[in-house]
């Protein structure tokens, strides 16, 4: 199984590394799985977005809310009714206008998770990067846990940096220096996010 090779790979290299206290970190915490989203992708994307620059129980509260708004949408186009409830559910402007740029984007809306698993790391990001309020981190976010790619490691993410400073220099965080955990870098983003105890990271 995937899960299991990218643990045993994870842990070798990093021995072979001599990256020590990583190679603890992987043995102790063993094989961890990539959880895929189960949601549909225009909901998948309006909770990135929902989730952007807040803390997780905030992003977690509204988005509640804006799930049970998105399941009860029934309007065509964009209106102020449905704004409304979105300011309401606790949305600022900005992501009013980015959730209405997703959830009535028939490209979006049409795709299906097959389409979206064979397109390349080029086409995914062309496909998303259009569209208003999707950026570099939240593509690489989809790659990991929508469309389940084993080799993504995501620089944007703040977390990310902040495990690599616990047990690494700043000057080595680079893509260099990850590059050594390929073809296994989404599980090795499992187990730096881990090192700050987000036990169950998944989006």
């Amino acid at each position: 199984m995937e899960y299991k090779k990218a643990h045993n790979f994870l842990y070798e290299k990093s021995l072979e590394k001599n990256f020590l206290i990583l190679a603890d970190h992987i043995k102790t915490v063993g094989p961890l799985k990539i959880k895929l989203s189960k949601m549909n992708f225009v909901d998948h994307l309006s909770k990135i977005i929902v989730g952007q620059q807040l803390s997780v129980r905030s992003a977690a509260a509204i988005w509640a809310r804006t799930e049970e708004i998105l399941k009860k949408n029934r309007y065509k186009k964009i209106n102020e009714r449905l704004n409304k409830k979105f300011k309401n559910a606790g949305l600022s402007r900005q992501k009013i206008e980015y959730l209405n740029g997703i959830i009535f984007n028939k490209e979006l809306i049409n795709i299906s998770k097959k389409t979206l698993k064979n397109l390349s790391a080029d086409e995914f990001y062309d496909f998303l990067i259009k569209i208003k309020g999707i950026g570099p981190w939240s593509i690489e976010m989809s790659r990991i846990f929508y469309v389940g790619d084993p080799d993504i490691f995501s620089f944007l993410d703040l977390g990310l940096k902040n495990a690599h400073l616990k047990i690494f220099n700043i000057n080595n965080y680079n893509e260099s220096f990850y590059q050594e955990f390929s073809p296994y870098r989404s599980y090795m983003c499992l187990y730096m996010w881990r090192l700050l105890e987000d036990d169950d990271v998944v989006i």
